[in-house]
């Protein structure tokens, strides 16, 4: 027996539907896939910032109390300090899991872990090198003699 179809009835088959979540599913993954290496290269980025930063307050509090300040990493507990000549925090920044930027490696690589300016403002050693890095990949904030810094990709 025929059916008699009104104009009034319309829909989508089993087999649209089923098509249609399968393409929704895959477009989903991709996005979610990309969101997600975008979020860890923004977490570098902001880290390598703050790096940097930190290393020109670093120069600042020396200038401003005419003495040697430096930035002084503990690697193995993801964290550094900026410190004055007498050994005085001035200042802590973590990067462990409890903080809002988690690395998965910080290295000053000068002598002693730490970044010295003088009273003057300028590197007590000829530049200064601080790697970081999460799974996504690293940074390098460079600190030439007089202070001035810049990020590269390492």
């Amino acid at each position: 027996m025929n059916r008699i179809r009104t104009g009034n009835q319309r829909g989508f088959t089993l087999v649209e539907l089923l098509i249609g979540l399968t393409i929704m599913s895959v477009v989903g993954l991709i996005a979610n896939t990309s969101f997600r290496n975008f979020r860890e290269r923004t977490i570098l980025n902001r880290a390598a910032q703050v790096v940097a930063a930190d290393a020109a307050m670093t120069r600042t509090y020396a200038i401003r109390n005419r003495a040697n300040v430096s930035l002084v990493a503990d690697e193995s507990n993801q964290r550094y300090e900026i410190r004055d000549a007498a050994g005085n925090v001035l200042k802590t920044r973590w990067f462990d899991a409890e903080s809002d930027i988690r690395l998965g490696s910080l290295d000053i690589v000068n002598t002693g872990d730490s970044l010295t300016f003088n009273s003057r403002g300028m590197l007590v050693s000829a530049f200064g090198i601080i790697d970081i890095g999460t799974d996504s990949g690293s940074k390098r904030v460079i600190v030439n003699g007089l202070g001035r810094h810049r990020v590269i990709n390492n």
